[in-house]
């Protein structure tokens, strides 16, 4: 069978039907359109002589691709018996079905201004090996989501764009995306990942009954409150944009909250709880960040924190 997939985006906008995973600087920036928190995924690891199937497409996994695996686990991802994914992410309700960034004709908001590199990634997975991606698009060419939307073709036609072939990312603007995609979650990663990863090694990742609250094939999500005193604590100039970041996210959660009050509808309620929740872990934030820090008590290299101060400012390529 040949492994080859198309795509042609329309804009029709059935894949922007919730916020997307996004980095701390992409929050930054957007700070007063997505509510920004943590996801917690569980990512299975996967076996040599493995059978990966989706329809009429199958891989059995040979060593290099378990290699591959194992690399980006290495790099992206986060063990403690089984391997997690730990990412920022934009957070509204469920029920609205759609991006914050979306507007009423279906068009991205920011399309020109900042839009997510994950949503540029779109229909890829960065999770997966280059050589496996075809399974990720029979996968989604499947989906219910993807349904009706034609975007995803099998082999090549003439008024698409070749994606994947042969194991092969052919596109070169869908390589480049996904390496800027896996090199962000990287950076994340050494930014404020491992920091939370350990914070909350005991209470979640070596706890059995915690860990059954990460829904199979979904995410636990928590305030993303731990990922901004990770990163706070680095300097004077840290401290002042989480603090900003903070108050603007205190003004959307309660527009957000008002909104949902007048929609009036049983299934928001939990979310409107846990947006309050986020609420308050950002009160508690804010008088932690109040106290001020002399700079005798920054340890880290001043080359560190210049190059997170970048990375946070979005200035950073």
């Amino acid at each position: 069978m040949v492994n080859a997939f198309s795509y042609a985006c329309s804009a029709c906008g059935k894949c922007c039907n919730s916020p997307p995973a996004m980095s701390l600087p992409e929050l930054f920036r957007h700070r007063d359109l997505f509510i920004g928190c943590i996801a917690i995924g569980r990512v299975p690891r996967k076996r040599l002589h493995e059978k990966l199937r989706v329809g009429e497409h199958e891989a059995i996994l040979d060593d290099t691709d378990i290699v591959a695996f194992e690399a980006i686990a290495d790099t992206l991802l986060y063990r403690a018996g089984d391997t997690f994914s730990i990412t920022a992410q934009g957070y509204d309700y469920p029920s609205l079905a759609r991006c914050p960034a979306l507007e009423d004709d279906g068009r991205c908001a920011i399309h020109f201004n900042g839009k997510p590199v994950t949503c540029e990634v779109v229909p890829l997975d960065p999770l997966v090996p280059d050589a496996l991606q075809h399974l990720v698009l029979a996968g989604r060419n499947q989906s219910a989501i993807y349904l009706g939307a034609d975007c995803i073709q099998e082999g090549k036609r003439g008024d698409t764009t070749l994606l994947v072939a042969e194991g092969r990312i052919e596109d070169a603007n869908a390589r480049d995306a996904l390496a800027r995609r896996r090199a962000s979650l990287a950076a994340e990663r050494e930014v404020w990942g491992k920091a939370v990863f350990e914070s909350l090694r005991k209470d979640l990742f070596d706890s059995p009954a915690a860990l059954s609250r990460i829904p199979a094939g979904g995410f636990l999500t928590i305030s993303i409150v731990p990922a901004l005193l990770a990163v706070a604590g680095l300097s004077a100039r840290c401290r002042e944009l989480c603090l900003d970041y903070i108050d603007n996210q205190l003004g959307l959660i309660d527009r957000c909250i008002a909104q949902a009050l007048l929609r009036r509808r049983l299934d928001d309620r939990p979310v409107t709880q846990e947006l309050r929740g986020f609420a308050s872990a950002y009160q508690r934030a804010k008088a932690i960040l109040a106290v001020p820090v002399s700079a005798d008590e920054h340890s880290n290299e001043p080359t560190h924190v210049s190059a997170v101060e970048t990375y946070l400012s979005g200035t950073g390529r």
